[in-house]
């Protein structure tokens, strides 16, 4: 009660008039405020606000617009020039010793065509047939590289090279060379053995010729051409049945150097290939026409 009283006696100290006139003041500003507000209310809006946009720039045609400095700031990211792939070198096989494994190569399809190539090879008292990779049974040596007389192997982590049956070991071969000069200079092809029409006359031709070789000169006339002493491949050139010729891929004097790999310069390999004739359902024949080889493949049905 004595705090409640002093309180009482001190605002009946303050003067009354001047505490009025304040509140008075107060009151008015304060309506003043609320009356312009519900007035704004009341008054409608003629103009309305909209969304804002860009405005359309034309560019001239002389005009040029330098994007240099926005390529700089690496928006997206700088290229890392690590991450290029590498070119791993082509491995060439220059020291390749003659094999001592007990194993035969009896037959082999070179080809100018990377990772392709097959050996027929006789091994642990049976053939098999390999592709480049392929581990030969009943040892540890696997198909590296096919050429038209030879195989190269690797063996307890060397090359070696097995011949060909009945051939002689060299170090080089004229046919080889010109296999490794194909695959380098992407030899042209000449691919018809999906060609139906082509392969059913050939195989027919075929027939006629193993019934009677001399009907040869019908179809193609061919004369070796040699360089001094040296026998380099076969002229070929259309016989009487020219059609044939054409159809097949070949031109007039193309010069023959290969048939599925096997060196026709090389007497030995020309007769086997030709003993194999009979059974052969794809043929791969490597001629030279102005001084380019191309290869020529068509198909044998059955």
């Amino acid at each position: 009660m004595d705090i409640l009283d002093k309180i009482i006696a001190k605002a009946a100290g303050v003067p009354h008039r001047a505490l009025s006139q304040i509140v008075f003041w107060l009151g008015l500003i304060l309506a003043l405020f609320l009356a312009a507000q519900i007035s704004w209310k009341l008054v409608p809006n003629s103009q309305q606000t909209g969304n804002w946009s860009p405005s359309p720039q034309s560019v001239g045609q002389g005009t040029k617009v330098d994007i240099g400095e926005v390529l700089q700031l690496g928006l997206f990211g700088k290229a890392d020039k690590s991450d290029k792939p590498k070119v791993e070198p082509v491995e060439t096989v220059t020291d390749a010793p003659k094999t001592s494994l007990s194993i035969q190569l009896t037959g082999v399809v070179a080809s100018t065509a990377e990772q392709k190539g097959l050996a027929v090879i006789e091994s642990a008292g049976s053939q098999e047939t390999y592709g480049l990779g392929d581990k030969i049974k009943g040892t540890s040596a696997s198909l590296k590289e096919v050429y038209a007389d030879r195989i190269i192997i690797t063996n307890a982590g060397r090359y070696e090279t097995l011949m060909l049956d009945g051939l002689k070991y060299t170090s080089q071969s004229q046919v080889n060379e010109q296999l490794q000069q194909a695959k380098g200079n992407r030899v042209q092809r000449v691919d018809r053995r999906r060609d139906g029409e082509v392969s059913q006359e050939l195989a027919e031709s075929r027939e006629e010729l193993l019934a009677d070789p001399s009907k040869i000169t019908d179809y193609l006339a061919i004369s070796p051409v040699k360089q001094g002493d040296e026998l380099v491949g076969y002229r070929l050139n259309p016989g009487k049945d020219a059609a044939l010729f054409k159809q097949a891929g070949f031109q007039p004097n193309d010069l023959a150097k290969s048939i599925n790999g096997y060196d026709l310069t090389e007497m030995s390999q020309a007769l086997e290939v030709m003993a194999q004739l009979a059974e052969l359902t794809e043929v791969s024949i490597m001629v030279e026409r102005d001084g380019q080889l191309v290869e020529i493949m068509f198909s044998l049905p059955q």
